[in-house]
């Protein structure tokens, strides 16, 4: 027995400090004493944790001299087969691209990607198979894979939590909704730097984060809006109750809503942490006054709230009149208009206002809705005769550059 036991501790010496040693790194152990197959240069990686479960999952491989190469860029065509075998994602069909050629290893995985609308080309009809991808790029791509349609707005903006990538960048959606999902590096800090070619060591530790989320789907059994809890009924009949957090994001019909806007048997997804935190829930149902309503909102970027909005399209305008002018005012005023002449506007007082001022406030009504600053002045003098003038004029020279355009 003792003698057993001597040859067991020999053989454990050599496999945890003489194998990993040898030319190559040809095993490592891994917590918990599981020995794996391991690349001689990702020992020290921040990232090693990461590209090792990948590695041992075949959803990422090395090179033939055994390296990884952590810090090296990684090729659009290289990002497409990781997605597709993360996402269990059969590579086929023909890729629609000019410059992915018949003998592309990656096509099959290309075309797949494609097809399921994760990964586009360019403008000019190519996909650049051997460009290195950007971390925007990942971003929109794996937001994608993840079964969120990466335009899905809130009302309101939230402020950016990268310096490099403000509101209008067209990927602040997709970076904004992948770190809130804990997938971005923490080394990132306070710059995204959205133009840079993203690294296999970046990249293995984004798919592997996303591949640890927790996400479900089913029917929508029950919601509380008081206690902030949904239920959701799985395709098996169990049902399972989820708390949702204050900065859980709901949509409705794509758009954004509050939970009381949800109905019950509405078909639900959720995206939730890995400690099954819920971030997401997006459901679909019948279309309601309240989808509407929610949809004016985003498209006025919260300037009106759904219930003023539902209030306006009801004609009580004086009951919403108090909440919003003050909303109105800031915006005229960032038109150049001066406080004098924004009240004017907000009370159709235009007898207050000097002809001079009357005549730019005019023209900066012209220039926002397209009219001539003559026709607007005619309505704001209730000069009727003259409105309908100005406008047959402006209307047949609309009609004529269409005529000559066609």
């Amino acid at each position: 027995m003792r003698t057993k036991l001597f040859f067991k501790t020999i053989a454990l010496t050599m496999t945890i400090f003489i194998f990993p040693m040898l030319p190559g790194g040809i095993a490592s152990v891994l917590p918990g004493g599981v020995v794996s197959a391991a690349f001689r240069d990702t020992q020290h990686s921040w990232a090693s944790d990461a590209i090792e479960a990948l590695s041992s999952e075949g959803i990422i491989g090395g090179y033939p001299d055994g390296t990884f190469k952590p810090e090296a860029s990684i090729s659009r065509a290289e990002f497409a087969k990781i997605v597709a075998r993360s996402f269990a994602i059969r590579p086929s069909g023909v890729p629609r691209f000019k410059d992915v050629r018949s003998d592309n290893w990656a096509r099959g995985y290309i075309a797949a990607v494609d097809d399921k609308g994760i990964m586009s080309g360019y403008p000019d009809g190519t996909f650049r198979p051997s460009q290195g991808i950007t971390r925007a790029e990942v971003a929109t791509a794996l937001v994608r894979a993840l079964g969120l349609n990466d335009k899905l707005q809130p009302r309101q903006p939230a402020p950016p939590t990268f310096a490099d990538v403000q509101n209008s960048h067209w990927a602040f959606r997709q970076v904004e909704m992948l770190n809130k999902l804990g997938v971005v590096p923490v080394h990132f800090g306070a710059l995204f730097q959205p133009g840079v070619p993203a690294t296999r060591a970046e990249v293995a530790w984004m798919v592997k984060g996303l591949t640890d989320l927790k996400t479900s789907s089913g029917k929508l059994a029950a919601f509380d809006p008081m206690y902030r809890t949904v239920t959701v009924r799985m395709a098996g009949g169990r049902e399972e109750t989820m708390s949702l957090g204050p900065d859980t994001e709901v949509f409705r019909n794509s758009v954004a809503a509050d939970l009381d806007n949800l109905r019950t048997g509405d078909d639900v997804y959720v995206v939730a942490t890995a400690y099954g935190e819920p971030k997401f829930i997006t459901a679909r149902g019948i279309v309601t006054k309240d989808d509407l309503a929610n949809k004016v909102s985003v498209v006025t970027k919260g300037a009106l709230t759904p219930d003023q909005v539902k209030a306006l399209a009801e004609g009580r305008w004086n009951s919403v009149r108090e909440g919003l002018e003050p909303v109105l005012r800031d915006r005229l005023l960032a038109y150049g208009l001066t406080p004098e002449e924004a009240s004017s506007l907000l009370s159709q007082d235009w007898s207050s206002l000097g002809g001079l001022a009357k005549e730019r406030l005019a023209s900066v009504i012209s220039q926002e809705i397209g009219v001539s600053t003559d026709l607007v002045i005619a309505v704001m003098d209730k000069d009727w005769q003259k409105a309908k003038t100005y406008g047959e004029i402006e209307l047949a020279g609309l009609l004529l550059s269409k005529v000559l355009n066609m």
